[in-house]
C-alpha cells in the first residue's frame, strides 16, 4: 500500500474507532429504544414475514439469483393488462427492503423481487463480476425467466438504480420493447465516492480508498469476526447513514440485519464499481419513457444533488424530493412513495 493508501487508512480507521466509543456509551440506550419503538402500522404485515415459493434463476456466468414472484394468477385480468413491477434493491440490502411496496402492490401486480448476485439468498460472485454491466444482464435473466412478455415497470434503489441504468445502456432494446416506466430512486449516474463531502481532506479517502480496500481483503475472516463485537456501531450507523431523522427502533433494526447477513466481500468486491461509476450520457436511453427521480433531502450516501442532476438529464422525468428523508425513502415515506408509484403506475397503463 502506499504512504497516501496508508495515511488514509489510518485516518478512516482512527474515525471508525471513534465512533466505536461513542457506540460502545450509547449501546444501552440504543438496546432498550430497540426494545420500545416500533414502526408498523394498524394492518400492516410485520417486517420480513412476506415471502413466496422462490426460485433460482442461474446468470450468464453460473450464480444463482434467488427470485421470489407475488401477484394475481396468470389466468387473471390484470396479468395480462397491468405491468409486472420489477423492484432491483441496493448495495448491502436484499430484496426484503422492499417490504411495504411487496406489501402495497402484490394483490394487483405481478411483483417481482430478487436478490443481486453475492447478496441476501443468491449465490456469491467473484470480484471481477461485481459490475454495473454484470448486474445489468443479471436484471436481464431475471426479467427472461419470470416475466417474458408484458409491459414492465422498473423501480431501482441506489445500486439498484445503476443497474437499471447498465441495463438501458446494455438492452436497449428490450427498455424501448417493454418498460413502460421507471423509478430512480435514492441513486447517481457518477460521483458517489467522495465519503466525506465537502470536508478537507477528503479527495486523498476518494483517491486512496480503492487501495484501502484491496490491502484490507486479506483481512476478511478477521473483520467478519470483529463485526460481531461491533453490532451497536453498526446499528447506529444504520441509523445516523440510512435515516433522515428519527427512525422506528424496528426498521432500523431490519436494515441493518439486512446489511450485517450480507459478507464482508460485499463491501469490498463491489466498493470498485462506485469508484469508476459514469453514467450520465446512459441517461438518454430513458428520453421518451415516463421517470420517476425520487430522493430524501437528508440523503447522507446518494445526496439530493445527485438526483437533481439526473431528472435535469431527463426531459420526460418527474423528480420528487421528500423533505426530511434519507437515503431509505421506501421506508421512511413508504404511504407517500406507494401512491407515488401508484400513479405512475396508473399513468402508463391507461
Amino acid at each position: 500500500m502506499s504512504g497516501r493508501a496508508w495515511r488514509a487508512a489510518v485516518a478512516v480507521g482512527g474515525a471508525v474507532g471513534g465512533l466505536a466509543v461513542a457506540s460502545a456509551m450509547t449501546g444501552l440506550a440504543i438496546r432498550r429504544q430497540r426494545t420500545l419503538s416500533e414502526g408498523h402500522l394498524d394492518g400492516e404485515p410485520p417486517l420480513g414475514s412476506l415471502r413466496s415459493d422462490g426460485q433460482t434463476v442461474v446468470a450468464d456466468d453460473g450464480v444463482p439469483l434467488h427470485v421470489e414472484v407475488d401477484g394475481p394468477s396468470s389466468g387473471s385480468a390484470s396479468w395480462a393488462q397491468d405491468p409486472a413491477l420489477v423492484f432491483v434493491h441496493g448495495w448491502t440490502l436484499t430484496s426484503d427492503c422492499w417490504h411495504f411496496q411487496r406489501a402495497a402492490f402484490r394483490e394487483r401486480h405481478r411483483v417481482v423481487l430478487y436478490d443481486q448476485r453475492s447478496h441476501g439468498r443468491s449465490g456469491r460472485s467473484d470480484a471481477s463480476h461485481c459490475t454495473v454491466e454484470q448486474l445489468a444482464r443479471d436484471l436481464a435473466r431475471v426479467i427472461e425467466e419470470v416475466v417474458p412478455d408484458g409491459p414492465l415497470v422498473l423501480v431501482g434503489h441506489s445500486m439498484g438504480g445503476m443497474t437499471i441504468m447498465g441495463f438501458a445502456e446494455h438492452f436497449a432494446e428490450r427498455v424501448r420493447d417493454r418498460v413502460a416506466g421507471a423509478v430512480l430512486l435514492s441513486t447517481s449516474a457518477g460521483g458517489v465516492i467522495k465519503l466525506v463531502p465537502g470536508r478537507r481532506g477528503s479527495d486523498l479517502v476518494v483517491k486512496a480508498s480503492p487501495s484501502v480496500v484491496a490491502a484490507l481483503t486479506p483481512f476478511k475472516p478477521a473483520i467478519e469476526v470483529g463485526r460481531r463485537f461491533t453490532s451497536g456501531l453498526a446499528y447506529e450507523l444504520t441509523r445516523r447513514m440510512g435515516f433522515g431523522g428519527p427512525a422506528p427502533a424496528d426498521q432500523v433494526a431490519f436494515v441493518d440485519a439486512m446489511i450485517a447477513a450480507n459478507p464482508v466481500s460485499v463491501f469490498t468486491d463491489f466498493y470498485p464499481l462506485f469508484t469508476r461509476l459514469e453514467m450520465y450520457e446512459i441517461l438518454r436511453a430513458f428520453h421518451d419513457l415516463p421517470t420517476l427521480v425520487v430522493a430524501g433531502s437528508r440523503d447522507a450516501i446518494t445526496p439530493v444533488e445527485h438526483s437533481r442532476h439526473i431528472a435535469e438529464l431527463i426531459p420526460t422525468a418527474e423528480l420528487v424530493i421528500y423533505e426530511g428523508a434519507g437515503h431509505l425513502v421506501m421506508f421512511e415515506r413508504r404511504a407517500e412513495f406507494n401512491r407515488l408509484l401508484a400513479a405512475l403506475v396508473e399513468q402508463v397503463t391507461s
